[in-house]
Order: C-alpha cells, then structure tokens, then sequence
C-alpha cells in the first residue's frame, strides 16, 4: 500500500466541488472528473451547462456514466489511508483560500499571515488580533500561492524590492549578496510602477481613442465614398441615356442628311444628262450635215459651204459639268470616327481598371514564392512599389479608383536604389528600400508598365547561407574582387562576382580583361590582406566555398613557351608546390 500512496496523491483522487475523496466519480467531455452527485447539483443550480473546473460550455447536458477505473482508485486509495467519507460539504467555496488550521469542516480564510507561512479564517485568526506579539506579523489577504511571497532562501516576508537585479527579496537579503543594491520597500516600488502603469495606460487609452477616431474616419470615409459612388452611378446612366439619345438622333439626322444628298446627287445627273443629250442631238445633225457635204459632186457648192461651216464646239463646258458633293457629311463622319476612338480608348481604360484585382491577386500570390538556390530574384524600388500598391488597392485602406491619376506607378522605376548605371548604392535596407520580387512576378510587372528608360534590370541570384544550418537568401551585394597579372601588380581592375559564381567564371573574366587567349594555359593566385599568396586550383567551386571575400585580389599567370611556370620572388614559400604542379 505504501507504493500505491506513492504513486496516486490526495489531490489526484480529490472532487474540486466538495473537495472530497472521489464518490461515484464522473468524467465531463472535456476530460474532467468529479462526484456524479456533485457534479448533478452543480448543474442544476446553473443555467448554463459548464465544466465547473474549465468553464467549457456544453451544447446539450451530458450523459454521466461512472468512470469505473477512477471509481476503483478512488476505493483503494481510501482503504489504504483509512479515510472515512465525510457527510458534510465544507462551506469554502470553489476557487476560495481554506484555513490552514481548521480540520472539519474547513472554512474560508480570510487572511493570511507571511511570518506564520499560513492562512486562517475569521476565528483562528483572532490570535493575530490580541497577542502582542502575533500583531507585528505581516497579514495580507487570503492568497493559495503564499509561497510566492516569502523568501525561499530565509523564509522571510518579500518586503523588499532589489532595483539592481530587479527582484523581490527578504530583510536577510539586503545582508548579504544584495547588501549594496538600491532596495526599495515593496510599497513604494509598487507606487511607482502603478505612476509608470497610469502613464502606459494613458498611452494605451489615447491610442484607443486614436484607433477608433481612426475606424470612425474609415466608416465616414465608406459612407462618403458610397455616396459618391451612387452619384457616379446616376450621372453615368443619366449620361450614358442622354449621350445614347444624341447618337439615335444623330444618326436620324445623318440619314435624313445622306437621303437628301442622294436626292440632290439624282437631280443634278437628271439636269446635265438632260443638258448633254441635248449637246449630243445637236453634235449628230452636224455629223449628218458633214456626212451629205462629203457625198456631194458639186464642187462649187462644198467650198462655198466649207467657208462659211464653223468648227465644231460643244455648246456646254464639259469641265465644268460635275455633280455637286460639297456637303459636311466628310465633316461629321470624321467626327464619328474620332468619338468612336474615344469611346474605345475608355472601354480600354475600364479593361485595365478591372484588370486592377488581377495584379493585385497575382503578385500577392507569387510573393509568398519561397527562396530556392540559384533561382533568380530582382530588386525593386519600395517607393515605386508603394505606388503601385496604392494603385490597385493592394491593402484594403488603399482602395483607389482610376481616375486618382496621382497613384499611377508608371513604368518601373529603380533610380532610387542606383548608384550609376552599373552599381546600387551601399547599405539598402530590405522592405525599407527595396522589395525582393521572383522572376515572374518581375516579368509580370515589366509586362503591364515597363521599365524607366536607360535603366537596367537589378537581377540577383539566391544563395545558400550559414555555416552549419545552411538557409537560402537573395544576395544583393556581390562580392568585389580585384583582378591583375603578376606582371602588373600594381594596377589593378575591380570586378564584381556573385558568391554563386565559380573560380571558373572569374578565369574566364579575367582571360577577357588582359586578353589572354583561350588555347594558352593560365592558373590563378590569390593575394589575401596580410600579403599571403596561395595558388587556387578549384575551378568548379565556388566563390564562396573557395573561401574568397570582399577585397581579395586574384593574380592570373600564365605559362612560359617552354611549358614552365615563371618563378616568383614574392612567393619563395610556394616553390615547391609550384614545382609539384
């Protein structure tokens, strides 16, 4: 049995209700366990049916059933302690501090002594009310953590607070480790961080008000804007009922127009067809007067006629015979044209607007784009960013219509984070400065604004980070590396690499600068800052696992006609590992 005591304590076995031995315990959906009588009053005595230990609501009352291993405990325990149920429910309620001298029933304690180590209730407590000495005790109110306030070490009332270490300690303290410290009385540390809290809490209050003056700005907004918005909606349908009503009359008119024009068109070729069949009858009868004057025999007769017959000449001026088109109907269809143009530039204009949600959605969705090595990342100006966010109502308080012109972004435009055209300016600051956005999402934004001109795209690559846990981050400074022959120290050339890139790449970089064609054998040097030369043969590692950073100068040598390397005097601790190789 003493095993069994061992292994389940009192307070295991013990109703929170009647803080009694468990009766016919019983286990609530939550996983609470008390006596089925107690718990049965408990829930006849409330509305609402609750866990009387965690308060958690139940939809409907449950089914108890008793919990028959608990229950077997529960007997055990008693046999082996001896414990005889107790008939009588103590009148300290749940959640209440129990005297500590009381044995049954036990009642509530009202106070609780900090030299004594205990609490008590009205009766027991009458001692620290007329003995002398037990009136100097420290009394408090009834508190079940009494441990908490006395010194573990000295088992003193905590009426000091040390401001050295920040924590509360006994008279005994201040002998000893904390004997030099600034210690206060509990009360008055206690007056001064209520002050603080008043001052905190006077923040917090007109940041209350702050907010909700701020929510109350939003709602009147909303409420503004809705008005506006169903004005806008009545004067577009009114305007879009009159502008329709003008383009039904003008088309009436148009017609009507274009109707007598024909009529007018028809009575013009009536009157010169008329005035030229007139000019034909009268050209054919001198054809036949011509036609009798070539068939006749009398001589004399065909030369006296001759002389007095006149060249032939139309009576009416042909040129001038046209029909007359000059109307303004030209005019109002070149007019038409240039209001048809207009109207599709605002269908265009009010695509795009409903395009708006498109962006938005579809950057906010490649944003959450996890960093994955050697993918590429490009750099973009917060400012401009910003705009854009303004612009398509990217955060539901930057709601903004198309006409507000003033958000809109423009193309692309990074001159904030340039230096020159080739370089950004030193210490950017992530979200601060510049946005990171993926490759998509870059060619996105590039294919609805462009780029500003004469601006290049910042491209960066993701790295793998750390030394032990490896993590991916997009490199946005490369490193500067200074590149040169060993035939010319002195001069050297300042390239900048990503860390991604391999010793490989700066070869080949440095073949192109001093012109070093790709047939002839070359191998690389490295010059670090305490003047150490090391020969790097590595070419598919990369820069930052071949160990090189910021500042490093790299020599290129290459290799004699006679297939021999040159000797340099500046690395004599080398020459034998140049002779090896």
């Amino acid at each position: 049995m003493a095993a069994f005591n061992n292994f389940v304590s009192e307070e295991q076995l013990q109703c929170s209700i009647c803080l009694e031995i468990f009766t016919k315990p019983v286990s609530t959906p939550c996983g609470h366990n008390f006596c089925m009588v107690c718990l049965n009053k408990y829930w006849d005595s409330s509305q609402k049916c609750t866990c009387p230990f965690c308060k958690k609501e139940f939809s409907k009352r449950p089914q108890l059933c008793v919990n028959t291993f608990i229950s077997n405990l529960a007997t055990q325990f008693k046999e082996s302690v001896n414990v005889k149920p107790s008939t009588k429910k103590p009148p300290a309620a749940q959640g209440h501090v129990l005297c500590d001298v009381c044995t049954d029933p036990t009642l509530t304690a009202l106070k609780s002594c900090l030299d004594c180590g205990m609490s008590f209730c009205d009766t027991h407590l009458e001692h620290h009310k007329t003995i002398a000495k037990l009136k100097q005790h420290t009394l408090i109110d009834a508190v079940k953590n009494l441990e908490d306030y006395i010194c573990q070490r000295h088992q003193r009332p905590l009426e000091l607070f040390c401001r050295n270490d920040q924590m509360y300690v006994c008279l005994f303290c201040t002998e000893g480790e904390h004997k030099s410290h600034n210690t206060v009385p509990i009360e008055e540390e206690s007056a001064q961080k209520k002050t603080e809290l008043k001052k905190t809490q006077a923040e917090v209050q007109k940041m209350v008000q702050e907010v909700q003056k701020k929510i109350k700005e939003i709602k009147h907004s909303v409420v503004l804007k809705k008005q506006n918005i169903d004005k806008e909606k009545k004067d577009s349908a009114e305007l879009f009922r009159c502008l329709m009503s003008s383009i039904k009359t003008m088309q009436t008119d148009l017609l009507m127009i274009l109707e007598d024009k024909q009529k007018d068109i028809e009575r013009q070729a009536e009157v010169l067809s008329k005035a030229l069949k007139e000019e034909v009858a009268e050209l054919k009868r001198r054809d036949t007067e011509l036609e009798k004057l070539l068939h006749c025999e009398d001589h004399l007769h065909l030369l006296q006629t001759c002389l007095t017959l006149s060249t032939p000449t139309y009576t009416n001026n042909l040129d001038t015979m046209k029909i007359n088109t000059n109307l303004i109907v030209e005019d109002v269809m070149r007019e038409l044209l240039h209001l048809q143009q207009s109207v599709s530039n605002t269908t265009e204009k009010m695509s795009w607007l409903t395009n708006l949600d498109y962006q938005r959605e579809e950057i906010k969705r490649l944003l959450k784009t996890p960093l994955v090595k050697g993918d590429t990342w490009y750099l973009v100006d917060s400012e401009w960013f910003k705009t854009w966010k303004k612009y398509v109502g990217f955060d539901s308080w930057n709601m903004t219509s198309f006409k507000d012109q003033i958000f809109y972004p423009g193309p692309v435009d990074n001159s904030g984070l340039l230096k020159d055209s080739l370089s950004i300016k030193e210490h950017l600051i992530d979200e601060l400065d510049y946005i990171l956005l993926p490759e998509e999402a870059w060619g996105k934004l590039l294919s609805w604004y462009g780029l500003t001109d004469h601006q290049k795209p910042i491209v960066r690559k993701v790295i793998e980070s750390g030394l032990f846990v490896k993590h991916c981050k997009v490199e946005v400074y490369f490193t500067e590396l200074r590149l040169c022959e060993f035939s010319n120290m002195d001069q050297s050339i300042r390239r900048h690499f990503s860390k991604a890139d391999t010793v490989a790449c700066i070869e080949k970089e440095m073949r192109k600068i001093f012109n070093i064609p790709n047939e002839k054998k070359t191998r690389l040097w490295v010059k670090y800052m305490n003047n150490a030369f090391e020969f790097l043969d590595c070419p598919g590692k990369s820069i930052q696992d071949a160990g090189l950073f910021q500042g490093n100068v790299m020599l290129i040598e290459q290799m004699n006609e006679d297939g021999t390397w040159p000797q340099h005097a500046l690395i004599p601790r080398l020459k034998s590992q140049k002779q090896k190789t």
